[in-house]
């Protein structure tokens, strides 16, 4: 394709599953042991396939957006709560990743509480072209609003699709794994697979992106069974 035609921007939202040391988790005793009988509760070797992941992915004719979201948050929560004398797996990473958050947090004076998942990529993986939006500030792109995850509402609410709908501002959101449209939200689905231990039951996710164009028109795109609708 001409260059013109290839996209400017990836948007990505919870890139980092965080499934190695999910908060969920945390009295779940028989989950925690079949993470470790299965090799699943190594943080350091999730996020490295994490960050494999985003280089791979991102051509070099575009940017990679990681979007503020809540499963990368939970990297956060984890060096907030866990005790490394109680997981000895991930308590090197631990200890390197909490001097070099709170370091940063000595730069800015204590003004802001700084993503440790983005403090990770630029420590270990510098180079990588990536770029974070942060919760505060807006991602607009063709009169879009594409920085928010959607897991926020108004005022600190538990955001949705029908709460952005009402907004001034056009956007697109993902969080709910469900894709769907309601006036200027168009919300898309996941990436992941479709059956996770956490979404028992009937489920309406699915494997559901958005194109937006320099128009500002804006699609789903479907893939089902590894070929995609619109």
């Amino acid at each position: 394709f001409p260059s013109h035609d290839m996209p400017k921007y990836l948007v990505r939202h919870d890139v980092l599953d965080a499934y190695s040391i999910s908060h969920h988790h945390s009295k779940d005793f028989l989950r925690k042991y079949a993470k470790t009988k299965a090799g699943l509760n190594d943080i350091s070797s999730e996020l490295r396939i994490t960050a494999s992941y985003l280089r791979s992915t991102t051509p070099s004719y575009c940017t990679s957006i990681v979007v503020a979201s809540n499963h990368n948050s939970h990297l956060a929560q984890w060096l907030n709560s866990a005790d490394p004398k109680l997981d000895i797996q991930n308590a090197k990473l631990y200890h390197a990743l909490m001097y070099r958050t709170l370091d940063e947090i000595d730069r800015n004076d204590g003004e802001e509480v700084p993503d440790p998942f983005q403090i990770y990529m630029n420590e270990f993986h510098p180079g990588h072209g990536i770029t974070f939006a942060t919760r505060r500030g807006g991602m607009m792109l063709a009169g879009v609003e594409c920085g928010d995850h959607g897991d926020i509402g108004v005022g600190g609410s538990r955001g949705s699709r029908s709460q952005y709908a009402k907004l001034d501002s056009k956007s697109i959101i993902g969080h709910s794994h469900s894709p769907g449209i309601d006036r200027g939200c168009y919300q898309v689905g996941t990436s992941s697979k479709l059956q996770l231990e956490y979404n028992l039951g009937p489920s309406a996710w699915s494997n559901t992106h958005c194109v937006l164009h320099t128009t500002g028109k804006r699609q789903l795109i479907n893939i089902i069974k590894g070929r995609f609708t619109s």
